[in-house]
């Protein structure tokens, strides 16, 4: 089949175009000058006024956590993915059982295929215990490997069922040692666990049950010290490190600081851009994340990292709980379930706040959102640009879109939002994946198992567990 997209303004890794794309077998097979003679094709878009971008990379999702229906999560939360212009998640390993061994991953994998509305790749999680497990999970075809250096139980435990345990010092740098030997990719949670539980400890003894004791149970240098530690071993052992979810300038300019003697990248998300502290203290438990939102000039440094270019990429750490376990407890915030829903507003909140708001670059919004991902998790160049050869996975945003955050209308059981009621411009009308829409006119066009499974470009795993 072959499609033709015209009158867009498209966004290439260089900058932004005045181009007709023709799409032919799901790749880019022309980028063509306006006003010349189209090829013939089977399906004609008209993009009049419309700005053509990469179709977003979550790099960060936990679809299969949150509750009890992970295939019911994933069929409409990918929905809701797809809708606002993700063409592929990467899911995270939290799941019962966590995935931490050939057979769940093998079985998280089936999973997703079946349910999956979007392209998809995999974590899988790193216990203290798996080592031996790990060149056999990477030829399965996982993508990346997740640590926890810290935990919400004193002892280092999983904090539930679903979850990974803190990784004491030895058993990270024997992990990290055994995935440099494949050029596997470590994903690690970087905040010192000593810190986090000696301060959460003296806030809960003193009686506060505030919000704003949720930030301070988080602070900045409980980030920044595991951030170093991390480096260090990442220099030492030469593995390829990524750190998930920065909230700190300080932290991104040590990993900066840190190239090119350390293969690290690094991920910031869009609450740590738009929400800080006093957000948390306004809006309680749905804003509870780890870690927690920063004092407002700590975000506008981040946003000054943002500009530079030194942030890789922008992930929405989804955890798309219901609102009811949102709630507080009896012991107020304390209780309440850390984790944001984010994958719906991901790509959206960003064209409107960095390139609206902020004017930055469309090429730099599709890079933090498609080629960064694509290129720190080895999509590229299959997956993250409109470029010749690659997959037509393409959002279509009108710029003129006027409309305001409503956790209630997004998909799945995560039904809220951090970001209610934030006013926004810019929005997707369209989403193609493969070339093919799976999103127009506010409808679904494809059905759950639309998705692929993707792995390292190149890299061809083993598709059953014989």
């Amino acid at each position: 089949m072959r499609t033709l997209i015209v009158n867009g303004l498209v966004v290439t890794p260089t900058g932004e175009i005045r181009a007709d794309l023709l799409i032919e077998q799901g790749k880019i097979a022309g980028i063509l000058t306006p006003g010349g003679q189209l090829p013939a094709a089977d399906e004609l878009i008209d993009a009049s006024g419309l700005i053509v971008m990469p179709g977003t990379i979550d790099a960060h999702t936990h679809f299969t956590a949150a509750h009890d229906f992970p295939e019911l999560e994933l069929r409409e939360g990918t929905q809701g993915a797809a809708a606002h212009g993700v063409t592929t998640i990467i899911e995270m390993p939290h799941s019962l059982p966590p995935v931490t061994t050939v057979d769940s991953f093998l079985a998280r994998r089936e999973m997703l295929a079946s349910s999956c509305c979007v392209d998809f790749a995999l974590w899988a999680g790193l216990d203290g215990n798996n080592v031996s497990q790990l060149a056999k999970m990477q030829q399965a075809g996982a993508i990346a490997f997740k640590a926890f250096l810290c935990s919400d139980s004193a002892d280092g435990a999983a904090s539930d069922e679903k979850g990974l345990p803190r990784l004491n010092d030895d058993s990270l740098l024997r992990a990290m040692r055994e995935l440099a030997c494949f050029n596997g990719l470590i994903g690690v949670h970087a905040e010192n666990h000593d810190i986090l539980i000696g301060a959460s400890r003296e806030l809960r003894a003193a009686g506060r049950s505030d919000n704003r004791a949720i930030a301070l149970a988080g602070p900045e240098i409980a980030e920044t010290e595991a951030v170093g530690r991390v480096l260090h071993f990442a220099r030492q052992t030469g593995v390829r490190t990524h750190i998930v979810h920065v909230s700190s300038a300080e932290a991104v300019r040590m990993i900066t600081a840190a190239r090119p003697a350390a293969r690290v990248t690094c991920e910031t998300c869009p609450h740590y851009l738009l929400l800080d502290v006093e957000d948390l203290v306004r809006i309680g438990a749905n804003t509870r994340c780890s870690p927690p939102l920063r004092p407002r000039p700590v975000v506008n440094a981040l946003w000054q990292r943002v500009h530079s270019g030194e942030i890789d990429l922008l992930a929405s750490d989804h955890y798309p709980c219901t609102p009811a376990q949102k709630q507080t407890g009896q012991h107020g915030i304390w209780d309440a379930v850390k984790g944001l829903t984010g994958v719906e507003t991901l790509g959206p909140l960003f064209f409107s706040e960095g390139h609206i708001r902020r004017a930055l670059p469309l090429a730099e919004v599709a890079r933090m959102t498609a080629r960064g991902p694509a290129q720190v998790f080895q999509l590229w160049p299959q997956k993250g640009a409109i470029a010749l050869g690659a997959d037509a996975d393409l959002a279509l945003y009108d710029p003129q879109a006027n409309w305001t955050v409503s956790g209630e209308k997004f998909h799945g059981l995560g039904k809220w939002s951090a970001f209610d009621g934030i006013r926004c411009r810019g929005n997707v009308v369209r989403t193609l994946i493969r070339g093919i829409t799976v999103f127009r006119a506010g409808e679904m066009q494809v059905a759950p198992g639309f998705g692929q499974f993707l792995t390292r470009t190149g890299y061809s795993p083993v598709l059953s567990g014989g």
